[in-house]
């Protein structure tokens, strides 16, 4: 827990130094979005970060455990308060709308508009708020764990790769999210009453109804 949070910790500060520094924020952009413009790649593997495909996934893997659905609950409902309120806060303009951005990119998704800010980047929050509770309530093997880790940093260098957030805006949502979940897994929650369970099980629904209209309607 304590390496979590020392991690989350030093992602966010990095993530924040870097936002204060605009022309090395701009450069390492360059470099992660004229590695491999690839759209469709990047778009499959951003997907992932997708709040309504994270939940649903979640939900697949820790069905039956309700207690675990509850702090899942939780930790998307701080992660989109978080995400939402700290782009209007911050109020950083994506890369296809910063006005000084000199030079050419790969916008390899739709455009979006101006006050859709980019700082954090609300996919990074999911994948590394999912991931790590992934780390932590499953038994995956060393492999297991090292791929995980790779699928959550995979997500977060997507959302550069397509053009859509700066580097520093990765980093701060991949410690927001480590942040959340922590806090998510120490909350001591026991569901007991079948209403209740009932209730968590029925709270899900909203990310299957998401999930369809988007990918499939």
């Amino acid at each position: 827990m304590k390496f979590s949070l020392a991690a989350a910790a030093l992602l966010i500060l990095v993530g924040l130094v870097l936002n204060s520094f605009p022309a090395q924020n701009q450069s390492l952009f360059f470099a992660i979005n004229s590695l491999l413009p690839i759209s469709s790649l990047w778009i499959a593997i951003t997907t992932v970060g997708d709040g309504a495909v994270a939940g649903c996934l979640f939900y697949i893997l820790f069905r039956r455990q309700t207690d675990l659905l509850v702090k899942g609950l939780i930790g998307g409902v701080l992660g989109l308060i978080a995400s939402q309120g700290l782009k209007k806060l911050f109020a950083v303009p994506r890369p296809e709308h910063t006005l000084d951005f000199g030079g050419q990119f790969y916008l390899l998704t739709e455009s979006m508009t101006a006050t859709n800010y980019s700082m954090p980047s609300g996919h990074t929050v999911t994948a590394f708020l999912l991931g790590t509770l992934l780390l932590y309530f499953l038994k995956l093997n060393t492999v297991g764990r090292i791929v995980l880790v790779l699928v959550m940093i995979a997500i977060a260098l997507s959302r550069v790769a397509l053009g859509v957030h700066w580097p520093a805006d990765v980093l701060v949502g991949a410690g927001l999210g480590i942040f959340i979940a922590v806090i998510c897994i120490s909350l001591p929650i026991s569901v007991a009453n079948k209403w209740a369970r009932l209730a968590t099980h029925i709270l899900y629904v909203p990310f299957v109804a998401v999930l369809v209209y988007t990918y499939f309607l």
